[in-house]
């Protein structure tokens, strides 16, 4: 069967030509809900909604009955990328302004006083970032898109009045697509071709988590994600004259991440509520791209034609520290905020032009509305992304320079019911 690497064929097709493509820092998603997000992305030990499924299912048992919830975080990212192409010139592109939506929807059931039952249909992964297609590093990226939805059905069961344990099962769609110009290595006699891969895959994983009550006002929560392989099947299209290594199928694999998290969440006052926790995402998984092309594609600037790439990509694995207040104004209305400080995984030998990016910090506010069995949450966040060097490699068509005002804004929406 012919697999096609979503990641990997980005890469490969990338490295194909000569102009490698990965993906950059930050294509994992950690937005669940508009509350969550509100608070930092931290309700591990938290279970105020059935969103909580998103972090840790094993904490649905603090739910009563049956209840939905569902939303979408709007997310709008900006950069701009300095490429220093001759001595002394520096040339300055920013990326296309566009928004992305992922969404996000929960059922929790409580089946008897020891069991409940949840599904969450959400985003683990996906990314946007476009480019001029003349832009100065077109050879390794001018549009490169991911998607993913997950759905998760788990179920919950409390060994103790305090002790809840869940497991899961996860079913991961995943899709990515990329362009980019392939140079001919005679460009003012052959222009740039002109290339674009799209392909999907579903692979299989679970999830492992616990919540413990350690008193009314203290609990915590740790919860597992096990790695997922996806084999990845797609086509690439190359405007070539000749139909014969014009376009085919390519075939690759990519295992995305495990992640591990534990939080905490403290009542200080009746009023008060704080979250703290850590997420280690690792990413070390992602250590090679490889992608088989059938037919192989055109011969590049060095004249072979190219039948298989392969990568070295050896990301780290790394930290996420997270934290969130909420204040309960009166019964209906409660105020939130949160921070959050995000390590990037790609080391610099590896960074590209896909989603360019580095360390991040995100600050976030937001507000909540409940009235009866009735809820309704709001959430915004402004990410900042560290300014980062950038060494140039030329065979990968990435070029010395910088990445710089990086940010994006995210709204969270989400809305529930209890029935």
């Amino acid at each position: 069967m012919k697999q096609k690497k979503l990641l990997a064929g980005a890469l490969c097709v990338a490295a194909s030509l000569a102009a490698q493509t990965v993906f950059g820092a930050g294509f994992g998603i950690y937005e669940g809900s508009a509350r969550g997000n509100a608070m930092g992305t931290e309700v591990t030990a938290d279970p105020a909604s059935p969103s909580v499924i998103y972090n840790n299912p094993a904490a649905m048992t603090g739910l009563e009955g049956t209840q939905v919830e569902a939303g979408l975080t709007l997310i709008n990212p900006a950069v701009t990328v300095a490429t220093t192409v001759a001595p002394g010139m520096t040339v300055e592109t920013d990326g296309e302004d566009n928004w992305w939506t992922p969404p996000n929807a929960y059922v929790t059931h409580q089946i008897n006083d020891k069991m409940w039952a949840g599904l969450g249909i959400f985003s683990r992964y996906g990314l946007g970032v476009e480019f001029d297609d003349d832009w100065t590093g077109r050879y390794n990226c001018q549009e490169a898109i991911i998607q993913s939805i997950d759905i998760n059905p788990s179920i919950a069961y409390k060994v103790l009045d305090n002790l809840s344990l869940a497991a899961g099962l996860r079913a991961e769609w995943f899709e990515f697509s990329l362009d980019q110009a392939l140079p001919t290595g005679t460009p003012f006699v052959d222009p740039d071709l002109q290339f674009h891969m799209k392909g999907d895959s579903w692979g299989i994983g679970y999830n492992l988590s616990a919540y413990f009550e350690a008193t009314e006002s203290l609990a915590f929560g740790l919860a597992y994600e096990s790695e997922i392989d996806q084999e990845v099947e797609g086509t690439y299209h190359v405007n070539h004259p000749n139909p014969a290594v014009a376009g085919g199928d390519g075939e690759g694999d990519v295992t995305t991440p495990s992640i591990l998290r534990f939080g905490t969440s403290v009542q200080a006052t009746e009023k008060l509520k704080i979250n703290a926790g850590i997420v280690y995402t690792m990413w070390s998984s992602y250590d090679q791209l490889a992608i088989d092309f059938n037919p192989a594609l055109p011969p590049g600037s060095d004249g072979q034609p190219v039948a298989r790439s392969v990568k070295e990509k050896d990301w780290d694995d790394v930290m996420r520290y997270q934290l969130g207040v909420e204040y309960a104004l009166d019964e209906t209305w409660a105020l939130r905020a949160g921070y959050i400080y995000d390590e990037t995984p790609d080391p610099d030998a590896h960074v590209d032009y896909i989603v360019p990016a580095n360390d991040r910090h995100l600050f976030s506010v937001g507000a909540g509305y409940k009235k009866d069995d009735f809820f309704c949450d709001l959430g915004y966040t402004y990410l900042y992304i560290v300014d980062r060097d950038i060494t140039g490699r030329p065979a990968d068509g990435v070029f010395t320079g910088e990445f710089k005002d990086g940010d994006a804004h995210m709204i969270g929406v989400s809305v529930g019911y209890k029935l």
